[in-house]
């Protein structure tokens, strides 16, 4: 047992069932009698006591301590090896801009804890659980480029179907598991996992703002909308050939 719960190459894959099955259980436990800002911040709670657990867990996995995991290392490495998700984020930034037209709705309790806090949460819990814990065993294998597939498809997949879990959606399994990938490209080859969490955050507190949002129809905005699915496409063959084929941006080779 001790073996498959501290082997520093594929443990972390068993750490993560072992905290996500009980974290999707209690979820839709709650989810079930509570709806609104309780629920929102119930679920906040949930994302930081498990993100913690999972934080301290991969500080005894893989002997680091979380100021090193949490840290700013590398940051220019992570923006270069983030381009294919910066570059999808432009396109979302102009997508909103263009036919933004005003917000309706949006509470202030609504605001703080599903916009705000429960983002603020999910950036932290998703990527200390999808990106470092299942990725960072990487580093302990051959880490040949085919051990880099396997676990980024493996993590990137596991992503996707988290965000199916009330109901299966195929486009929502590729989007996510495409955002997941870029992402996980980012930790893989600068060893940054500070930079995932906060675009994560970025990205979700404007997907929920503009949940709120009447938009102002207009051709361009038409226009741009028809383009979302070649734009996830641009990000994930961008970010698979920065994996396969761009140096490692991170000195220290973490991963």
């Amino acid at each position: 047992m001790g073996k498959i719960l501290w082997d520093k190459r594929y443990s972390g894959f068993v750490w993560h069932f072992i905290f996500t099955l009980p974290f999707i259980g209690l979820s839709l436990l709650f989810l079930q009698f509570t709806s609104g800002v309780t629920w929102f911040l119930i679920s906040s709670v949930l994302r930081i006591i498990f993100g913690t657990g999972i934080l301290l867990i991969s500080c005894k996995l893989f002997e680091l301590r979380p100021s090193e995991i949490l840290s700013f290392k590398n940051i220019k490495g992570a923006l270069a090896t983030g381009a294919g998700f910066l570059i999808f984020f432009l396109f979302f930034l102009i997508q909103i801009v263009s036919g933004f037209g005003e917000i309706t709705g949006l509470t202030i309790g609504i605001f703080l804890t599903r916009v705000l806090l429960q983002q603020l949460a999910t950036g932290f819990y998703e990527e200390i659980n999808y990106r470092f814990l299942l990725l960072n065993g990487l580093k302990h294998t051959s880490n040949t480029t085919g051990m880099k597939l396997l676990y980024v498809f493996s993590g990137s997949v596991l992503f996707g179907l988290l965000h199916c879990v009330t109901g299966w959606d195929t486009y929502r399994f590729l989007t996510t598991a495409a955002i997941g990938f870029a992402f996980a490209v980012i930790f893989v080859k600068s060893g940054n996992i500070l930079l995932p969490m906060i675009l994560h955050f970025v990205y979700d507190f404007l997907v929920h703002i503009i949940a709120f949002v009447q938009w102002n129809n207009n051709p361009f905005f038409d226009g741009i909308c028809a383009c979302s699915e070649a734009a996830y496409i641009v990000m994930f063959v961008i970010s698979l050939i920065i994996l396969i084929y761009s140096p490692q941006f991170n000195k220290k080779k973490l991963c």
